[in-house]
């Protein structure tokens, strides 16, 4: 008996040069599971394209004219919800810059240009891209209407805790849509707020110094990424390295410099929230943010279990569910609300923040 062959993948890509065009339909159809099934030349074409081609996934450029990447995606993402991975030429500067807004917009994923020179640079290029197809193809992405700048709304949750006790850190893991709501958060916390934050944001390598800069448009806190060894002090949120796991030491010390990998993610949202676990006990606050699998969910259950607190983002708000999904499934969520309630509910922790200015708005 034949088996049949499953189905192609149906492939947009959006570019504004042809010859690119031609370079990423070399790169995908070397594989028979994908198919091309219509080229965009600007934004205003691709977010037609898909509507009318239903595409599994879109490749986007992030730069086009008559209309971005940017735009096109948040266009696509309020209707018609797509997978989108984004392109882009730079990993460092403006355009890394803009590269994350395309994830907060809605793109699934992003990753750089490769050198059109270099046949090793196509051929890694080439393997890269199909794997992220692949994935981008099976998750199943929620449409998001669009909304307002961020600011200082959502709802101010009032933990219900002994004002006795005081926290220690702050640890947050997000994956796939984490940039916006990382924005979101940030942008509420005040410059006041009294506990280091550590985070774990899933990002292609070569873009976290381009995500520090961004997420820093967004918030009075200082961001940058994470030393080999450092200290977690108020007032500073910390983003992991690329390829190093962040973990917490009991007295405050910072270590970024582990190599291996927890599962398959380096770093990983697991790691950090055991370690505060382990290091702060009942002073240690999780959070977990949208994203695709379950790292981070078995973390921030040690959390609780450990006495402290613990928030997972609510499915509406998500663009995926995955991560924080599994986290309430076993039990690891205190609460489970939207980015705006969660900032709200951490600025009302004992001990968290004293009395500040209104936080810096995008």
């Amino acid at each position: 008996m034949t088996i049949p062959s499953p189905p192609s993948i149906r492939l947009v890509v959006a570019d504004d040069s042809p010859a690119v065009r031609d370079v990423i339909r070399a790169l995908v159809e070397v594989d028979d599971g994908f198919r091309i099934v219509g080229e965009a030349g600007t934004g205003k074409e691709a977010v037609e394209m898909a509507h009318t081609l239903r595409p599994d996934v879109i490749l986007m450029d992030v730069r086009m004219p008559e209309m971005n990447g940017i735009e096109a995606t948040t266009r696509i993402m309020a209707s018609r919800a797509a997978a989108i991975i984004a392109f882009s030429s730079h990993t460092s500067g403006g355009e890394a810059r803009e590269s994350i807004d395309i994830l907060a917009a809605g793109a699934l994923d992003v990753m750089a240009k490769p050198d059109l020179a270099s046949e090793e640079a196509l051929q890694e290029c080439s393997r890269e891209l199909r794997k992220k197809i692949r994935t981008a193809s099976r998750v199943a992405v929620a449409p998001h209407p669009r909304r307002p700048p961020p600011g200082r709304g959502g709802e101010e949750i009032r933990p219900g805790l002994d004002a006795g006790r005081r926290f220690r850190a702050v640890g947050i893991g997000a994956s796939t849509g984490g940039p916006g709501a990382l924005r979101e958060i940030f942008s509420i916390l005040p410059g006041s707020f009294a506990l280091p934050v550590l985070v774990v944001q899933h990002i292609t390598a070569g873009f976290n110094e381009g995500f520090a800069e961004w997420l820093q448009q967004f918030t009075s806190l200082k961001v940058r990424i994470a030393k080999p060894h450092d200290r977690a002090v108020p007032g500073t949120v910390l983003l992991a390295p690329d390829g190093r796991q962040l973990e917490v030491l009991p007295d405050g010390s910072v270590r970024a410099v582990s190599l291996k990998p927890h599962g398959v993610f380096l770093p990983s949202a697991d790691m950090l929230l055991s370690s505060l676990a382990a290091a702060y006990r009942e002073g240690a606050v999780g959070v977990l943010l949208t994203g695709m699998g379950a790292d981070g969910a078995e973390g921030l259950l040690e959390i609780r279990r450990a006495g402290g607190w613990t928030y997972a983002q609510n499915e509406a708000s998500c663009m995926v569910f995955g991560m924080p999904g599994e986290a309430v499934r076993r039990g690891a969520a205190s609460l489970i609300l939207d980015p705006a309630s969660i900032a709200g509910s951490l600025r009302r922790l004992p001990g968290a923040s004293a009395a500040a200015p209104e936080p810096r708005h995008a």
